[in-house]
């Protein structure tokens, strides 16, 4: 009989959470909400407390994640959707407002040469308030409109942010390396990234637990954002990978520049608070330059195996490939 408790339990909560699931995503269609992370999960605990949901709120079981392919895709659409409607309402407003004031001039006009006409006079003043009425609803229109674009704008642009570090995310990185190749290609500068990876990171996460895993990558962000130019873009790649765009840079200042970056996430001491300890981390980096023959994925293949050649090197250094020239600096 007890073999079969748990799973009757799994059963229910699971069944719970379903329900719950359910009823949050219609929540958020009625209140015309996205499904983002943070609004997602105010939603899901809503509906549990709102409904006496108690093996969800005994267990502090976690809201099952939207996957962000769909709010994406929804996102994506929703773009398209905008622009192609965007300039149909800006036309039809101003259109509308043209109307409207010249029907207001008019319906002055006429009251003016209707002076001893008091219920002509009386219609028209209602004509008049009316037309400022249809005025003030046409501009509420626009603005509701405007406010909306801005609003799924506003989503776009946290679809490009990474949010544990604050940082750009994959997502950003291969659409702004289109647009630095281009660039690069058209104004013939340099263009060169460098791919960072912690060595023995999971060491850390083993040791430590994920919170001081997740301090130690939002401390290494800042570290980078302190040493990176604002034209450099800065990309946390997937876990403890960080990928940096560094415009009118060769490779060989980009190995500069690496090598700068590595000393100071060595040098930096990380204090886990909890624990009583104090930790340090290396880091291994690979530095490539952007070549003719280039594209998104061979530049980015290829300043991974300049990574993986520092990693298998003996970690915490620097290698630059450069052309046919591989170059490294060791610890």
């Amino acid at each position: 009989m007890t073999d079969h408790a748990p799973k009757k339990n799994e059963h229910y909560l699971a069944t719970q959470v379903t329900e719950v699931v359910r009823n949050t995503l219609k929540n958020l269609v009625q209140k015309r909400l996205l499904p983002w992370p943070d609004i997602y999960s105010t939603e899901f605990w809503h509906v549990v407390h709102e409904n006496g949901y108690d093996e969800i709120i005994i267990k502090k079981t976690e809201p099952p994640t939207v996957p962000s392919q769909v709010v994406e895709g929804f996102l994506e659409q929703t773009d398209q959707i905008l622009d192609g409607v965007k300039d149909t309402v800006s036309s039809f407003t101003s259109d509308a407002k043209e109307h409207v004031d010249s029907i207001t001039v008019g319906l002055k006009s006429l009251e003016q040469k209707i002076q001893h006409d008091q219920e002509l006079k009386g219609k028209i003043k209602q004509l008049l308030e009316y037309n400022e009425t249809l005025s003030v609803h046409i501009a509420q229109a626009e603005k509701e409109f405007m406010e909306q674009a801005g609003f799924i704008k506003g989503l776009q642009k946290k679809l490009r942010i990474d949010h544990l570090t604050g940082l750009n995310n994959h997502r950003a990185l291969e659409t702004d390396l289109i647009g630095e190749m281009a660039k690069a290609r058209r104004y013939q500068f340099p263009l060169s990234i460098i791919m960072i990876d912690l060595d023995r990171f999971k060491e850390v996460n083993d040791s430590f637990g994920y919170r001081i895993g997740n301090n130690v990558l939002q401390k290494l962000a800042d570290i980078l954002r302190n040493a990176v130019r604002e034209v450099d873009g800065i990309y946390r790649y997937g876990g403890e990978n960080f990928v940096i765009l560094i415009p009118h840079t060769n490779c060989r200042d980009g190995i500069t520049l690496a090598e700068r970056l590595r000393k100071r996430v060595a040098r930096h001491v990380f204090t886990v608070k909890r624990k009583g300890h104090r930790l340090t981390v290396k880091a291994s980096l690979g530095v490539t330059e952007l070549n003719l023959e280039d594209t998104v994925d061979s530049l980015l293949i290829r300043a991974d195996r300049a990574l993986h050649k520092a990693k298998t090197s003996g970690r915490n250094r620097v290698v630059g490939l450069c052309g046919e020239n591989s170059q490294s600096n060791n610890t």
